[in-house]
């Protein structure tokens, strides 16, 4: 694939993913997107989607990165930034891969559990926004420095409201909690830093490209 189409992947990936998990968090049954996490879309019968969107958009993003390391090859974020792009499409594999267990009452009337794949996700799960927050820090030294550290700050203090605000609904304390809302703002926030990434990234290597030449004795007479 052409350097180009590499970096194209990175607008498709985020766009993807954001559209999937909108589209069946309001139409899943017994779902409620303010509360349940995004991974609890890969349960039920219908799973099989989000778990695709998952693998898709974790490949997607690898291709990312590798279009990053081309394109950048000196300077700040050369050998990082592609790496954490990288590593945010492995975790997003793995969370695919291994699914997450049921949980906040989801699927209506299934039991909680504990399992080895859940375990691995709930592994997967945090190191897509420590990933999504690191790849924001790492660029932020090469563009839009105060956008990319606001955006890795975002990430990572939405994330963990999510995770406070999953540990009081758990306990009963605030029922429903708004944990589902908060993880999609950590999860977007992070995705969209992406997007921009992506379009710097095609900007610049537009840029770069040689002006056409014309041919011997095509000038004007």
């Amino acid at each position: 694939m052409s350097s180009r189409g590499l970096l194209w992947a990175g607008v498709a990936g985020p766009l993807l993913f954001a559209t999937v998990a909108l589209v069946e968090g309001a139409a899943r049954p017994g779902y409620d997107p303010l509360r349940n996490w995004i991974s609890e879309l890969a349960l039920t019968g219908r799973g099989w989607i989000q778990i695709a969107n998952f693998l898709v958009t974790g490949v997607l993003l690898i291709a990312f990165a590798v279009g990053l390391r081309r394109r950048v090859r000196s300077g700040p974020a050369a050998v990082w930034g592609p790496r954490w792009v990288a590593a945010t499409g492995v975790a997003l594999v793995a969370a695919g891969v291994f699914v997450t267990d049921p949980g906040l009452d989801y699927p209506p009337g299934a039991a909680a559990t504990a399992s080895w794949h859940g375990a691995l996700h709930d592994v997967a799960g945090p190191a897509v926004f420590l990933a999504l927050a690191l790849t924001a820090f790492t660029y932020a030294r090469r563009f839009a420095r105060p956008y990319g550290i606001a955006a890795g700050v975002a990430v990572i203090v939405l994330f963990l409201g999510a995770g406070t605000l999953v540990g009081l609904d758990y306990a009963g304390v605030w029922t429903p909690a708004p944990a589902g809302l908060l993880q999609r703002l950590s999860l977007f926030t992070g995705l969209a830093w992406l997007v921009k990434l992506a379009h710097h990234a095609l900007t610049a290597e537009r840029s770069a490209r040689p002006a056409p030449v014309a041919p011997a004795g095509s000038g004007s007479r």
